[in-house]
């Protein structure tokens, strides 16, 4: 290691911009913590099944070995799909099989299923991330007797078909050589024909009937009730809902019963409601509300509702009287002008119309409800759907009711609600911090059904800043909400922020990195990892990428996921460096970021990377010589120690053992200076500084050490 390099500067000049970026970036992870905490939390407990319209999953990192009891989870109950055994018998003979199908057809466990019985029970199943090339692929280690998988590949379209095809002859030609074993999964791709090197088979979900009757018969249920439960299946019932009655009938309920429950959240129940006989615009709009909403108090989603209702029904009512044919049914139009926009025909002929309020209207449609959510001593009561299954159903039914006009409407109507000072929900309040959480779930369910709408409408406006900086937040958050879902859509949102990174436009690159700094880069570390670090080397001293990286490393941290990615990107750059002596803007740079990583804190005040260090001193190496490096980087040595003998108060707060914990820091800081005289310097140094602090007897045997 070199000894103290340069001089130490009177100040930097890029410092306010930085500190401007990092605002930035704790500002959009404040409020989102916030309000995450409360939909995951305790007190929300089933809060984002009731705001969302699915089940709180916990999503860590996709990439990486699987564990064993995630695999055991998956084919516990695994019903092979008609074309399993031709994709096994092409697996064993090229060790590579493609999987090519849609969404919800059960790819990923197919994929698991393929590579353990290929390898016969044996060997690990590693994840590889979505977006690696060809020619990564063809380049990378694979250890024998393991198997890998690649979920939903990212198409670059980069190759032509030959140079495709040629590019999985290498690929296949690296993994049966190395005796492994690999399973890609994709989308179907238009209008381009397959190479012939490496299997490419169309795959689709075995039929419900299949699932039902398996779980059912692992779960000890009689034949009998099986028959009848099979006799019960609905038209087009997907294979995971399937799943989910075979779990009622195991769990004790009748098949009629539980059939029954099933009928409450489907697709056909939310139709027949949009369909049903004088149907009005105002119910319409009103579940349109809580569809983008769900989750808000009542008095915010009747302040929405009528802004929704300036931009959309008020176009719709002036259509309707000039005879334009709309895209709804003519049964909703007749029915508006039936009852009236204000509903009074509900109140004994409009005797009670007055009194019949915007408040009562809503709450007396049937796919709404009231929830009480507790709140410290007090009980609020949001507005959601009765099943939270019909949230989405919701957006699907409207995509296909409504023509362009409706939805130009609604964008209008949320862009007023980001943009406008008066409008409701603003920014900074508990209204504001919800809305902005329900909209991002709401966006993300829509994209299932219409991708272009949200992609062109919504997030790359407000990526590049149209809607502000609270857009720009927005648009991070539908893509964070999409990794935290179970909508099948985080390689998406991958695909769409490395879009973003690799763009010439300054405001995008930005949003990218706001991006890579929260769930998507849990869910995706090293493409994280990888993509802000092309964004701090190319955003000329901004600061937000480096500001993301630091901010990435204290979630990983709090969630206790592996911070490996980030703390090996740091040593590998610095490692590089040392190979270069001199200055350059490039070490200057590097070592920012890195001390930037050190002095970080989380959301409770507490230090992240010694909190790290705490949490797993025997992997702490990393970031020792992190510390010791940044010690011996004099423009920055003066931040790093006083950040560093700043944290050392909160050794308390972090462990009992502080004593201990001083003693290894100081071991493993000693070990790792250069030499004599930049350790006797360092020991020096942190005396001055901590003399008034505590706790002594850790920091004593610090010094100790040192």
């Amino acid at each position: 290691m070199r000894s103290p390099e340069g001089t130490p500067p009177a100040d930097h000049a890029d410092r306010p911009s930085a500190a401007k970026a990092d605002e930035q970036v704790s500002a959009l992870h404040s409020t989102y913590t916030t309000v995450n905490q409360y939909l995951y939390g305790s007190v929300g407990r089933g809060g984002v099944t009731g705001v969302a319209g699915v089940a709180p999953v916990s999503r860590g990192r996709a990439t990486g070995p699987m564990r064993h009891e995630e695999i055991a989870l998956l084919l516990e109950r695994y019903a092979e799909p008609d074309m399993f055994a031709d994709a096994l018998a092409a697996l064993r003979a090229d060790h590579v099989v493609t999987l090519i199908g849609e969404s919800g057809t059960g790819r990923r466990s197919g994929a698991v299923a393929l590579l353990k019985k290929a390898m016969d029970g044996g060997g690990r199943v590693i994840v590889l991330s979505p977006d690696i090339t060809l020619d990564q692929l063809a380049e990378r280690r694979f250890d024998a007797g393991n198997g890998y998988v690649v979920l939903d590949r990212v198409q670059d379209g980069s190759l032509n078909e030959t140079q495709a095809d040629f590019a999985w002859r290498r690929v296949q030609e690296r993994v049966h050589d190395s005796g492994a074993h690999l399973v890609v999964t994709t989308r179907p791709r238009m209008a381009r024909v397959l190479p012939t090197s490496v299997g490419h088979l169309a795959w689709t979900a075995p039929s419900t009937e299949q699932v039902l009757r398996l779980r059912l018969r692992l779960g000890g249920v009689a034949e009998e009730t099986i028959a009848e439960a099979v006799k019960l299946i609905r038209v087009n019932c997907p294979v995971a809902k399937a799943a989910e009655v075979a779990d009622g009938i195991c769990a004790g309920g009748t098949p009629e019963e539980v059939w029954n429950d099933y009928d409450t959240g489907t697709y056909d129940t939310v139709r027949r409601w949009f369909h049903a006989p004088g149907r009005t615009m105002r119910e319409v709009l009103q579940v349109t509300t809580v569809a983008f909403a769900a989750g808000n108090g009542i008095r915010a989603c009747e302040e929405l509702f009528a802004l929704l209702d300036t931009h959309v029904g008020r176009q719709f009512a002036q259509g309707a009287a000039g005879g334009k044919v709309n895209a709804f049914s003519t049964s909703l139009t007749s029915g508006a002008g039936q009852k009236g926009n204000d509903l009074g025909a509900k109140r004994d002929g409009g005797a009670e119309a007055a009194l019949y309020d915007r408040r009562r209207a809503m709450l007396d449609i049937e796919l709404l409800a009231l929830r009480q959510v507790p709140l410290g001593a007090v009980v609020r009561e949001v507005v959601e759907f009765a099943t939270p299954a019909h949230r989405r159903w919701v957006f699907i039914v409207l995509c296909g009711l409504f023509d362009s006009d409706f939805w130009d409407g609604v964008q209008k109507w949320l862009s007023a609600v980001l943009n406008e000072p008066e409008a409701p929900c603003r920014p900074g309040t508990v209204a504001g911090d919800e809305f902005e959480v329900s909209l991002a779930a709401g966006l993300a369910m829509l994209a299932t059904k219409d991708f272009e709408e949200v992609v062109g409408k919504y997030l790359v406006p407000w990526a590049q800043g149209h809607a502000g900086q609270r857009g720009q937040s927005m648009a991070v958050y539908v893509l964070w909400y999409m990794c935290q879902s179970d909508l099948g859509l985080d390689t998406v949102a991958l695909d769409i922020a490395r879009g973003w990174a690799r763009s010439k436009s300054p405001e995008l690159r930005g949003t990218a990195a706001l991006a890579f700094s929260g769930w998507l880069g849990v869910r995706f570390p090293s493409d994280a990892v990888k993509w802000l670090w092309h964004l701090i080397t190319n955003e000329n001293g901004q600061g937000i990428a480096a500001a993301a990286l630091a901010n990435l490393f204290a979630l990983l941290v709090y969630h206790d996921e592996d911070t490996s990615r980030v703390l090996g990107l740091l040593t590998y750059r610095l490692d590089k460096l040392v190979a270069r002596p001199g200055r350059s803007p490039l070490r200057s740079l590097t070592h920012q970021v890195v001390v930037m990583i050190l002095c970080i804190r989380d959301a409770s005040g507490r230090p992240v990377a010694l909190r790290h260090f705490v949490l797993h001193p025997e992997g702490g190496g990393a970031l020792l010589d992190l510390w010791a490096r940044a010690f011996c980087y004099w423009p920055l040595r003066g931040m790093a120690l006083n950040a560093f003998a700043d944290h050392l108060t909160a050794l308390p707060t972090l462990t009992e053992s502080t004593v201990d914990m001083g003693r290894a820091l100081g071991r493993g800081l000693r070990e790792r200076m250069p030499g004599p005289r930049e350790r006797i310097a360092l020991r020096t140094d942190l005396a001055r500084l901590t003399r008034n602090k505590k706790p002594q007897d850790a920091i004593r045997a610090l010094l100790d050490e040192l």
